[in-house]
């Protein structure tokens, strides 16, 4: 029976926890023979710790654990199972295990060790190698293609509910389906064709208003002369605003325009000559599903991989950027 001097085997050095106690066992083990024959010896003959008295529970626990894995190490001294044969002159190294936090052990070799942890980490593993030059042939035998767009695949499962994908965001399809969509994508490509016609339409509408008409009299408020508005009656400040927003929204429309500022200017004038906002509603609706259905028209690119041997494709993922 061996016996270990706690108090002179740490010699003062500090550990604030059991791993760290670990820590400090290792390097002496790695710097002093006098310890690792002193461990060898407990853990192949047994032992019993003394001077343990005013010593922290952790370095106990510490040199326990220690002795134990050493024990379990030693007890696996048989005939060498190493794959990788060291360089003339170099000891061959057996296997060890280590243990997880779950409870599994794994049989860990020398190469597979970190330099820290073992001299002898230098040696190259085979296998690795092999799988890493294989991964690599893998991978350069790639073709990049481009892959179905997302409004093809709606298209082809439109038909069955099982997997229809809806692309339209249910807000926008209220708005459709006032203009009288009844749901059908290809229905609504349709649509989307009538754009710059409606868009033209708006434009002839704004341009052939000739009289602002009051919503509840029903009087001619403001009348287009050659020469200008010719405002009759009392003329109020939305009478005003009406006629100074329909002369900015013709001249607007004359360019590049979004539906948002045309419908501030339609607005004011709308009382008086209505149908502008629905219009407009209906082109925000249309440009809105066009600019949707151009995303999702495009074709994204996906890289395709196929097995070296039979040259059949095993894996397709997406190209990014």
């Amino acid at each position: 029976m061996t016996k270990i001097s706690v108090r002179s085997l740490f010699g003062g050095k500090e550990a604030r926890s059991v791993q760290e106690a670990l820590e400090v066992l290792r390097e002496l083990w790695k710097e002093d023979g006098t310890v690792r024959n002193l461990l060898s010896k407990a853990a192949r003959a047994g032992y019993v710790l003394v001077d343990t008295k005013d010593m922290p529970a952790h370095l106990l626990a510490a040199l326990k654990t220690a002795l134990a894995r050493l024990r379990e190490r030693l007890g696996e001294e048989k005939p060498s199972t190493l794959l990788v044969k060291p360089g003339k002159g170099k000891e061959e190294r057996k296997p060890m295990t280590w243990e997880s936090p779950e409870g599994v052990r794994y049989v860990v070799h020398p190469y597979d060790l970190t330099p820290r942890e073992e001299r002898y980490w230098g040696f190259r593993d085979q296998r690795v190698q092999e799988a890493l030059a294989w991964v690599e042939r893998f991978l350069a035998n790639s073709e990049v293609e481009e892959g179905p767009s997302l409004l093809e695949e709606a298209l082809e499962r439109e038909e069955n509910p099982h997997f229809r994908r809806e692309i339209i965001p249910p807000d926008l399809e209220g708005k459709l389906r006032t203009l009288g969509w009844k749901g059908a994508l290809e229905e609504l490509i349709r649509l989307v064709d009538g754009l710059p016609a409606r868009e033209k339409e708006l434009k002839q509408a704004v341009e052939s208003i000739a009289a602002l008409v009051d919503p509840t009299t029903k009087e001619v408020v403001a009348l287009k002369t050659p020469s200008g508005w010719e405002v009759r009656g009392q003329a109020s400040k939305r009478v005003m605003k009406a006629v100074v927003s329909l002369d900015l929204l013709r001249d607007y429309l004359q360019g590049e325009w979004s539906t948002g500022d045309a419908r501030r200017l339609a607005q004011d004038v709308e009382p008086y000559a209505p149908g502008l906002v629905d219009r407009l509603e209906a082109i925000a609706a249309l440009r809105q599903a066009a600019y949707l259905l151009k995303q999702y028209g495009r074709r994204p690119k996906v890289a395709v991989y196929r097995d070296l041997a039979t040259g059949e494709p095993v894996l397709r993922a997406p190209v990014l950027g």
